[in-house]
Order: C-alpha cells, then structure tokens, then sequence
C-alpha cells in the first residue's frame, strides 16, 4: 500500500477578504496600466492576450497576498471576475467531517500525520558545530 502526501500552499482558512475599495485601488491602475482601458470601463476590460493576464493577475497576487489556484484562471476573463474572485470568502472543506461511507474507496483521511525526516549529514554537522 502507497501513501501520498501533498503540501499544498495558498490560503488560510478565515483569511481576511479585501474590501471593494482596497480591490480598486489594486486593480484599477493594473487594468489602466495593462489592458489600455479608461476610467469608466476598466471593471468590464478583458485580457487581450495571456500576457497581458500573466502581468495584471501576478501583480494582483504580490499585492494582495493570496493566490489564485489555476483551476480558477479559466473563469477570470474581465477585471470584473478577478474582483469577484477575491471578494468571495475562503473555506477550507472539513474533510474530517465527512461520512466514511461518503468517500471514495481509495481515500484515506490520516489525522496527525506527520513523519519527521531523517537528518541530512550537513544538518548534523551544524547542529554539532551548534553546540560548540
């Protein structure tokens, strides 16, 4: 039997969701700056191209701190979408609250799995060199 553990970043459950108005100060001068829109449409521009999505939605990741999954990329076409997306609330699923008879045969929820990894030669040496 195999187990496969996956680390996965990207938010926190009950991470702050940004106010409308901070979304615009971020997202507003990026669309203006990228997507060549004026004052009054730049909600509803779209991306031109996918560079032009790569710069606006990597700028707006930096500045606003939480991640956008590449499942979701698909569905970001306007400025509008990229608002909305981070105007929705974060919830982490509570998979440990789920039915045992609801999952696939081939899951299993492990609780408090942790394995420490063996130390490298280098990391004791620096932990001998520590003690010193």
């Amino acid at each position: 039997k195999q187990w496969y553990q996956r680390r996965v970043r990207g938010f926190t459950e009950g991470e702050e969701v940004p106010d409308v108005e901070e979304l615009e100060a971020v997202l507003k001068p990026l669309a203006m700056e990228h997507l060549d829109t004026c004052e009054e449409t730049w909600r509803e521009a779209t991306f031109p191209d996918l560079t032009a999505k790569f710069r606006v939605l990597d700028s707006a990741i930096n500045q606003i701190g939480r991640d956008i999954p590449s499942s979701q990329l698909i569905y970001l076409q306007t400025v509008e979408d990229v608002m909305q997306y981070y105007s929705t609330p974060v919830e982490e699923p509570r998979y440990l609250e789920l039915r045992p008879q609801s999952l696939p045969f081939n899951v299993n929820i492990a609780k408090d799995n942790f394995r420490e990894l063996p130390k490298t030669k280098d990391e004791e040496l620096a932990e001998e060199l520590a003690e010193e």
